[in-house]
């Protein structure tokens, strides 16, 4: 229990430092630190977690794809894709309200930790053109750029279920998942988007040759994904076939100069505070064990339901990494004994929980990235947030509830 309640207080030094006008990258690593040494771990075991972060392949492959991503960003917007891309899909698909929610539920496709840092840009000068205030469009490139990972059957969220649960069907929870992710789409709409005016394009401009112009313009960003599904090659290598692509679709004037100048090291560094943050939490085996026992005393749905809500949530917001999440509560829900499909149904409810939790912590990297971009404020963010959080998680209550009754 003192380990719960020492993470659950420094965890509030993040928006206090914030407020003191400490960088998020800086304050996450101040607040790592300070976990680490009054969590009880032991210097030794803190040291394992920092240490751990530079070793483990995942981490390195983290780092180096963000890394990759930021400077891909950079280039774009250097050599004028960023706006050709926008003005082209002006003309092929309409309205700039469809754009702005397209852009980023395609570079969702993107499955690279933190790949909002693509679509930000986009978001944030279409958002600009329409005159929306930052936050808001801080919250639109979020709320979009997150649905891919719910449908995708090879997204890591979905994929590490057979892992802790041999004999689950991915399809199944695909379409549970998808109930959640018209949630998602129909509350983002009413909250960020319904009273944006409409402006509508010549049809005259939806021609083949800006249709063409659109799909060269933006391979740049499903060129890496082709590429690493056909050969299974690291996303950061691929992406050099996507720096080629600007290469060759820029000027080409200052090009390895411009590619080091796009290197965006605020970012790295709030990558790798955040990394170190989950490794340090990880460490923190009584307040896992903590959450454990109140699981196994619970013996109803109800119980069972609140339990995976404050468990998948608390540690989706505490490491910002919904897979986190999920290693603590999916083995959990293997040890009940329950029917097939309400295995499945409790398994779409600690997703989703695992995914709130994530998606509103101040570690959430895509979020980090964001707001980083736009100049935007962590505060002013959850601001615009105040009525979507509770929303997102009626949604999931309710469609949880009403699963576990038809099924």
């Amino acid at each position: 229990m003192y380990q719960l309640i020492i993470a659950i207080l420094t965890f509030m030094l993040i928006p206090i430092l914030i407020k003191f006008k400490i960088k998020l990258g800086y304050a996450i690593l101040t607040t790592a630190i300070v976990l680490g040494i009054v969590s009880g771990i032991g210097m030794d075991s803190f040291f394992d977690a920092v240490t751990g972060v530079f070793k483990s392949r995942s981490s390195q492959n983290t780092i180096l794809v963000v890394t990759m991503v930021s400077v891909l960003g950079g280039v774009m917007k250097h050599y004028g894709i960023l706006d050709v891309i926008v003005d082209t899909m002006q003309k092929v698909i309409g309205s700039k309200r469809n754009i702005i929610t397209i852009i980023p539920a395609i570079v969702g496709f993107l499955t690279v930790p933190g790949g909002a840092i693509l679509s930000a840009p986009f978001v944030n000068r279409i958002g600009e053109e329409i005159e929306l205030p930052p936050p808001r469009r801080a919250a639109i490139n979020l709320v979009f750029r997150h649905l891919a990972m719910f449908i995708l059957p090879f997204s890591t969220s979905i994929i590490i279920v057979p892992t802790i649960l041999p004999d689950f069907s991915i399809p199944f929870l695909i379409l549970l998942n998808s109930v959640f992710v018209a949630g998602i789409v129909i509350s983002g709409y009413l909250m960020f988007l319904k009273d944006i005016k409409l402006v509508k394009v010549e049809a005259k401009e939806r021609t083949i040759e800006n249709i063409l112009k659109l799909v060269l313009y933006i391979s740049p960003i499903y060129a890496c994904v082709i590429i690493t599904g056909i050969t299974g090659m690291p996303f950061y290598l691929s992406m050099f076939a996507s720096l080629l692509i600007v290469y060759i679709l820029g000027d080409k004037k200052d090009f390895l100069k411009t590619m080091v100048k796009s290197i965006n090291y605020k970012i790295v560094i709030t990558v790798v505070s955040v990394l170190i943050m989950q490794s340090t939490i990880m460490k923190m085996t009584d307040m896992l064990a903590v959450f454990n026992n109140i699981f196994q005393a619970s013996d109803n749905f109800f119980t069972v339901m609140l339990i995976l809500l404050a468990t998948s949530t608390f540690f989706g917001f505490l490491t910002g990494y919904k897979v986190a999440a999920l290693a603590i509560t999916l083995p959990l829900i293997a040890q009940l004994n329950v029917s097939y499909e309400m295995v499945h149904v409790y398994v779409y409810f600690a997703t989703g929980c695992a995914f709130i939790g994530y998606f509103f912590s101040p570690l959430h990297l895509c979020q980090a990235y964001t707001v980083q971009i736009m100049e935007v404020s962590t505060l002013d963010l959850y601001k615009e947030y105040r009525f979507y959080a509770p929303i997102l998680i009626l949604i999931l209550v309710v469609s949880a509830a009403v699963f576990s009754i038809i099924l």
